[in-house]
């Protein structure tokens, strides 16, 4: 197993031991182990597109969340991919499988949605690639709001990601701040990056650039856009995503 898969099961089970030491010693988590009652649940679907001079991909999913506890969550994600390479270059995926111009692959992933803290989540999760990839992926994701009493918080993401068949591990990291906030709308601004290597990969690669994101509260509806440079050259790319959320 990847030192990174390793490290998240460490830093879950730092969580869970020392969630269950507070609340037997000092109440800092109360009902950490008890059932959350009303539970509530939490559907997604999101896609997006990546474009630039050496590829382009374009994905698109659906996630789905279930409370456990008030602190637990367990999710389901499936999601599917199409990825362009300039000029049928050989697949990152499986580079000794020849070239190709195009992959098209889905992938299943499964896991927890750990929240020690308000405003923190930890997402750890494991799945399978199918079609034009078939392999084990494992992911770690952290994403939490800070200052959050302050007129201008902040959002901070982490994502790293480790694919088992071409042994490349991937990370992506972003921090945006709220410009502006009403009613109906928020708009935040700031700058986000990925860096990827291992495997076939000769040393490490990655690129950054400023991002902006809209969020539109009545349709739980949010778009963000990011543009910059690195390894593959000039890129932009657009996700978006949609919430439904419903109590039991």
């Amino acid at each position: 197993m990847p030192l990174k898969c390793w490290s998240a099961i460490v830093i879950v089970a730092a969580i869970v031991l020392g969630a269950r030491s507070a609340h037997a010693q000092a109440g800092l988590f109360p009902d950490f182990f008890e059932l959350e009652r009303p539970g509530h649940a939490v559907a997604t679907t999101f896609g997006g597109g990546f474009g630039s001079d050496k590829y382009g991909t374009v994905e698109e999913g659906f996630q789905l969340e279930q409370s456990v506890t008030p602190y637990i969550g367990m999710f389901g994600r499936a999601t599917g991919y199409q990825l362009w390479i300039g000029s049928g270059f050989l697949s990152p995926l499986n580079p000794d499988s020849g070239s190709h111009a195009r992959l098209n692959f889905g992938r299943l992933q499964g896991g927890i949605d750990f929240a020690p803290l308000q405003n923190l989540h930890l997402f750890v999760s494991a799945g399978h690639d199918l079609a034009d990839s078939d392999g084990w992926v494992f992911e770690a994701d952290l994403s939490s709001w800070l200052f959050v009493r302050t007129r201008h918080p902040l959002s901070f993401s982490f994502s790293a990601l480790y694919n088992s068949q071409n042994a490349v591990t991937s990370a992506e990291i972003d921090l945006q701040a709220v410009l502006l906030t009403r009613g109906t709308y928020m708009l935040l601004a700031g700058a986000g990056g990925a860096i990827y290597g291992g495997g076939f990969l000769s040393g490490v690669s990655g690129q950054s650039g400023p991002d902006l994101t809209f969020y539109y509260r009545p349709w739980a509806i949010g778009i963000s856009a990011q543009a910059g440079y690195g390894d593959a050259h000039r890129y932009g790319q657009l996700a978006i995503f949609k919430q439904f959320a419903w109590h039991e």
